[in-house]
Parts: structure tokens; sequence; C-alpha cells
């Protein structure tokens, strides 16, 4: 169904999100804008569509640094690399920026993104930082699923039908403690890679 554009009414409109700023825990849906391809591009140098975020926030960078951090330091990405060598890791063989040696360049949909089998470990070794990454998971990094689309290759008819307005670039500062669970997690880590070899039978 053709539907006309917000700003000029022309048909053929589509479907962008405008993501706000969020604080942690605070949930809040993006803005749906109708709009034409020519409006979208007009809309993305115009002034009025900018947020006005306080200097103090993270950057897209800052936030995916600071995730990298805690992967690298709690030891997660370990219990991910080993997940991968079993077979049932999350990320897609076809991704255009997985290598022999890991993701060559995260987008803040890839970095936020923990499963579930992992995420309940974190949350018993801390529940602050389940419940931060629990949030992170669900606000911040959809504001990049259709980057995630691209690069792993889903074809585009599979594609979701929303496009980000603008990539979002500030983010609500982050702070993980890694270090303070990584003994903790090890020990769980026989029982995420079981939960998950369980769950790639099921979905077989």
């Amino acid at each position: 169904m053709n539907q006309n554009c917000q700003s000029c009414t022309s048909p053929n409109a589509r479907q962008y999100e405008l993501y706000s700023l969020l604080r942690i825990g605070e949930q809040v849906e993006p803005t749906t804008l109708l709009l034409c391809v020519k409006c979208a591009r007009a809309g993305r140098s115009d002034k009025t569509f900018e947020s006005h975020d306080a200097a103090e926030n993270f950057s897209r960078t800052d936030l995916i640094e600071e995730l990298d951090r805690f992967w690298e330091k709690s030891g997660a990405g370990e219990i991910c690399r080993q997940c991968h060598e079993q077979g049932t890791g999350c990320c897609p063989p076809m991704c255009r920026n997985l290598s022999s040696d890991g993701c060559r360049q995260k987008n803040v949909f890839c970095t936020g993104f923990t499963c579930s089998a992992l995420l309940n470990a974190i949350s018993e070794c801390d529940a602050e930082t389940g419940r931060t990454l629990k949030w992170v998971r669900k606000n911040a990094a959809p504001t990049e699923f259709r980057l995630y689309e691209c690069v792993t290759r889903v074809p585009p008819i599979d594609r979701e039908n929303k496009r980000p307005f603008t990539l979002q670039n500030q983010f609500p500062k982050t702070e993980l403690k890694g270090a303070a669970i990584k003994q903790q997690l090890r020990e769980l880590t026989g029982e995420v890679l079981e939960i998950r070899r369980l769950w790639s039978r099921n979905v077989a």
C-alpha cells in the first residue's frame, strides 16, 4: 500500500525511524516518519531533525569501544569465541566484516547484542551489569539493525521495511566493570556453551 510523504504529500513514502537519546533504564519507542526519498535526504541536513544531546554522552565509537572493553576484560568474548568454535555462534558466517581473526568492523547492533545464555550468566555474576547489557540490547542496539542486515548479507526482500532516519551518534554513558566478574563468569562457561548446543539442536 502506497503512503504519502508527510512533508510534501508525494506518494511512495518510506517509513523511517528517528531515535532520541535515552537514559539507562528508560524505554521510549522511536518516532516514525513517512517521507519520500527526496524529503528524507533534505531532512537529514535540516537542523530541526538534530537532537540536542549533552556533551557528556558517549559517541557511537565510545559505546562500541566500551562494550568491546567489557567483552575482553570480563572474558565474555572468550566464551563467544568458544561458542563459534563449536558451531553455535551468533554471527552469521556470511557477514562481510567477519574474518578468521574475528570481526573487523563492529556496528552498534553487533557490539550491543548478547545472547540470552550469556546474558543470564552475566546477570548471575552481577545483576546490575546484566540489566545494563539488557537495556543496551533492547534500546541502543536496534538503532543500527538495518546496518547489521546489510553487512550480514540479508537479502533485500527479507530486510525490515523501516529504515533509520540517521545513524545515532549520542548514547548514554555506560560503565561496565568486566574485570570484577571475570573469574565467576569463567566458571559458567561450560553451562553457557551447553545451553547454546541444546538451543542449536532444537532449532536445526
